[in-house]
């Protein structure tokens, strides 16, 4: 049999990885808890889809959340659209109405940000994808939660040592990504993101967290896009390219991804159902600034990308995308 010759270890890169793992499994470190003696209270901020959706998969596995919102019509939007999700998944469940009501009654809402957070032990973001927006509001709720409180944002493509950058060194430890996936009923994976000093124990709490409520973690370093959008981001990029230079048609790259490579939907199908803009403004802010992908000509938005924005072409969301919908 055949063996390689590559000595990794004589590698620097392949050093420097190895160390990189050894950090993983040192802040995996520590006794596994029930996650519900630790985490008893939740405050979710965003009433939109994401936070709704986090919301009602919290409540659901027995949890007691406060959902927090601006305004007391954003917030009347968010718990409809709740309550319509619960009954799908309680009719795909076989679950009866009183489950439906137990949840619920779990959800309580306000658009006091300070109260929304005062007891809690875990404090999930999910509002605008805006750096400014996120370090304003995590500064603001690390001034009054509890010393112990844990922070997650769940930005799809900013830093998480970016979001928690005004926060106090104490709470920096305890602040990670926990990135849902839209519809977050649906999706069973969530992506855990630490810093290097994130302390050691909590990702294991965390990970025990996600799978009470009936997810799947993964973890990853705080890296832009950590795993999911990292690979994703180029693949729409470059099936974007292909099209765009005359080499296939949106139909055809579609049609061949989910044939050939057994793919749910095809890369110009998936883009339509995240949003156009999403994956713009992702790109955009990869391009001109993340770490180690500045300038990455894969990620420079093309000019008819930057076509359909203006053009309010924005997806499924808006009737008209790669595709037109009813």
């Amino acid at each position: 049999m055949a063996s390689s010759s590559y000595n990794s270890t004589a590698d620097p890169s392949r050093q420097t990885a190895l160390r990189r793992q050894q950090q993983v499994l040192s802040h995996l470190q520590g006794k596994i808890q029930d996650p519900k003696r630790v985490i008893r209270q939740i405050a979710v901020y965003g009433a939109g889809i994401m936070g709704g959706g986090i919301a009602q998969v919290a409540a659901q596995a027995g949890y007691k959340v406060t959902l927090w919102d601006m305004r007391q019509v954003d917030i009347e939007r968010g718990m409809a659209a709740v309550r319509k999700s619960l009954e799908r998944t309680a009719k795909k469940l076989k679950k009866n109405a009183g489950w439906v009501d137990q949840a619920l009654g779990l959800i309580s809402t306000t658009t006091d940000q300070m109260q929304a957070c005062s007891k809690a032990d875990l404090v999930i973001e999910a509002i605008v994808e805006n750096l400014e927006i996120k370090q304003k509001l995590f500064r603001s709720l690390d001034a009054v939660a509890k010393p112990d409180c844990i922070f997650a944002t769940n930005t799809s493509s900013l830093l998480v040592r970016d979001v928690a950058a005004s926060l106090s060194s104490e709470r920096k430890q305890k602040t990670v990504a926990l990135h849902f996936f839209n519809p977050v009923a649906m999706m069973k994976l969530v992506e855990i993101a630490y810093m290097d000093g994130t302390e050691a124990g909590l990702l294991e709490l965390l990970k025990a967290w996600v799978r009470d409520i009936g997810k799947t973690p993964v973890l990853c370093r705080d890296t832009p896009g950590f795993i999911v959008n990292r690979l994703l981001v180029p693949y729409n990029s470059e099936a974007r390219m292909l099209v765009e230079r005359g080499d296939a048609t949106i139909d055809d790259v579609d049609t061949a991804m989910k044939l050939g490579a057994g793919y749910p939907m095809g890369p110009f199908e998936l883009m339509d159902m995240t949003g156009i803009d999403t994956g713009y403004h992702i790109m955009k802010g990869w391009y001109e600034s993340a770490p180690g992908l500045k300038g990455d000509i894969r990620f420079k938005p093309t000019p008819q990308m930057e076509q359909m924005i203006s053009d309010g072409h924005l997806g499924r969301k808006t009737g008209q995308g790669f595709y037109t919908y009813k």
